[in-house]
């Protein structure tokens, strides 16, 4: 099967939208920009100007100008990754990095690993967006550095912080459609030796009915949260981070039965202490502790029924030697365990991983490369060893080539194994083996004067693919090509950035598509500042894709229309009006579940 059906093969199609897109690039007229390098951590596991991994930053300035109201929505408006959402705001969300189960992405919050150990999977929906100062999203496999989960690609989050300020308020209120009401409080500030912030929000909507076939009600969802950061610097050499985030949600959802109420309370908890300390000028050090907490429990007519506890602890000594200005290197040490507290009875509730890495990084005349190796010893499946290698040549100023390649491996989580018969039939298996996976890339990227440019191509395969029908078992092999787009730049006074991707994720056995990918994806984004005012829209396109395995269970593709509009009544306060899904398009991303229709909300904001 080809990435376009009844056209061009892979290889053909790469080529020639390569050439199509670069042709237009270079056409395209010289308009100043900012400076586009900044500093980011996630992609090498240390600070860098030069992430050599295809890397994109969501700036705080991006989140509220989307004004998108959940995390998965949000990620799904950059390149390469998809997301899936069972019936709008609070419900079940799954994001896909390049085509990637969701399971295969890390997600870490200032730096702490957050995922439920019993479904492997993060809880987006509960996430509140208005908490977060930025967002690094890595694509390919960083294994090397992170270990189990970083198949597709790491996503770090992170929360607001203080700065050096007398105690300054903010605050943000919102209303709109579907009676939904989003409002968020904080204080930040801080002198030399201590920084802080503190925030509040609370989320509510009636929501939607989620499937037509189950009760015929409003599947309504709240969400109030509050997140701590501070940061203390003892003394010139030494310094310490401590944030907290705790989300607590109660959601209204479809399940087995017509005619019976489900409600799932869920608790996310992240909490991190991480030690800073400057040896000399080589050598600096950090010592991180950390928790995250995954708490659910499930009601059917105001009765429990089931409840879930997980639990995720961390231990780390990392050092950075940097020898000079070309050559500098990562080593750490890290122990990690998993513990689950359930209703129902695991055969294993509990599970240990210790492991070791090291990265070097350097930069010689047009040369940069990134290698790192990691070792990791799981109680569960023994010893796992994976790799990471970047590289980068600079053709010009403006013109890079970069290639990258990487091991990486996924454990089974303890639903995968050890999940108890239920009523329906379904039931782990203690037999099954680690996910393994082998990727390649290459890319180019441009900075002309008028803003940026890259296309990246990439090959991932994946074996002992654990596939569920009443119980999971390691039957496939799946391989994932792709390509992706992206140009940024300025036009008439216009800000545009987009971005598309074409990929074929396959199983290797039978030649299907794997279950809810879309093989195309892309991004538009225009806006532009017309003195206090601004305007702004944003175009998303999503190609078809299948709910199952044999291809049977046709999803729809889809295009999304959203339209924004500000307002600055002074430097402080800002009003803003958004629409989102203008063209109000049914679609569906998992089958049966419905999405939201048009949305309009209107906020106020105060931020000194």
């Amino acid at each position: 099967m080809t990435l376009f059906s009844k056209a061009l093969p892979l290889r053909a199609c790469t080529r020639l939208s390569a050439f199509t897109l670069i042709s237009s690039l270079l056409s395209l007229p010289a308009i100043a920009s900012d400076e586009l390098n900044s500093i980011t951590v996630t992609a090498n596991r240390m600070p860098t100007e030069n992430a050599l991994a295809p890397t994109t930053v969501i700036t705080e300035a991006d989140i509220e100008k989307l004004q998108i109201q959940d995390l998965a929505t949000l990620l799904s408006r950059f390149p390469g990754i998809d997301m899936t959402q069972n019936g709008g705001l609070g419900k079940a969300s799954g994001i896909s990095i390049r085509g990637t189960n969701s399971d295969h992405v890390l997600v870490l919050v200032d730096g702490v690993k957050w995922y439920s150990a019993t479904s492997g999977s993060s809880a987006l929906q509960d996430f509140p967006v208005s908490q977060i100062e930025r967002i690094e999203i890595v694509r390919g496999p960083r294994a090397g550095l992170y270990g189990s989960e970083a198949i597709g690609g790491v996503i770090q989050i992170f929360t607001k912080s203080g700065s050096i300020s007398k105690p300054t308020p903010n605050f943000m209120l919102s209303a709109g459609t579907k009676n939904t009401l989003r409002s968020q409080a904080g204080v930040s500030g801080g002198n030399e030796t201590t920084k802080y912030n503190l925030s509040y929000s609370y989320d509510t909507t009636n929501g939607i009915n989620a499937r037509e076939d189950r009760n015929p009600d409003h599947d309504g969802y709240r969400n109030q949260s509050v997140s701590l950061k501070v940061n203390q610097q003892w003394i010139e050499n030494w310094s310490t981070d401590v944030n907290l985030l705790r989300s607590n949600a109660r959601n209204h959802y479809d399940g087995f039965s017509v005619n019976k109420n489900y409600v799932t309370d869920t608790v996310q908890q992240i909490l991190g202490l991480n030690n800073n300390i400057s040896v000399n000028d080589t050598w600096s050090m950090s010592f991180d502790l950390s928790e995250s907490r995954d708490r659910s429990q499930n009601y059917v007519d105001d009765e429990i029924t089931t409840n879930y506890n997980t639990r995720h602890r961390y231990a780390g000594w990392i050092n950075h030697l940097r020898l000079n200005a070309q050559h500098q290197f990562n080593i750490g040490l890290e122990y990690e365990n998993d513990k689950i507290d359930s209703s129902d009875t695991y055969v294993s509730d509990s599970r240990d991983n210790k492991a070791v890495f090291a990265s070097w990084e350097a930069e010689i005349e047009k040369n940069s490369w990134l290698l790192s190796a990691r070792h990791d010893d799981n109680e569960s499946f023994g010893h796992e060893t994976t790799g990471t290698a970047d590289y980068g040549y600079q053709l010009s100023e403006q013109l890079k080539l970069t290639a990258n390649a990487g091991t990486g491996f996924k454990t089974p989580t303890f639903n995968d194994l050890y999940y108890p018969l239920d009523s329906f039939g379904y039931e782990g298996n203690p037999d099954l083996k680690p996910e393994k996976s082998t990727s390649y890339g290459i890319g180019v990227e441009g900075t002309p004067t008028w803003g940026h440019w890259a296309v990246n191509t990439y090959k991932n395969k994946i074996r002992n693919l654990i596939v569920w029908d009443t119980s999971p078992s390691n039957v496939d092999v799946a391989e994932i090509k792709g390509v992706e787009f992206e140009v940024t730049t300025s036009f008439a006074d216009w800000q545009v950035s987009a971005d598309a991707s074409f990929l074929q994720p396959e199983d290797d056995k039978t030649g299907n598509v794997l279950p809810r990918r879309a093989k195309r994806l892309a991004n538009l984004h225009l806006d532009r500042n017309w003195g206090d005012w601004s305007t702004g829209a944003s175009w998303k396109l999503r190609g078809h894709s299948y709910d199952d395995a044999d291809n049977d269970e046709r999803l729809g593709g889809y295009g999304l229309l959203d339209l924004r509009v500000a307002y600055k009544v002074d430097p402080d306060w800002t009003v803003r009006l958004t629409g989102q899904n203008m063209l109000n398009k049914d679609y569906q991303t998992v089958e049966d579940y419905y999405s939201l229709g048009r949305t309009v909300m209107v906020s106020v904001s105060y931020q000194p």
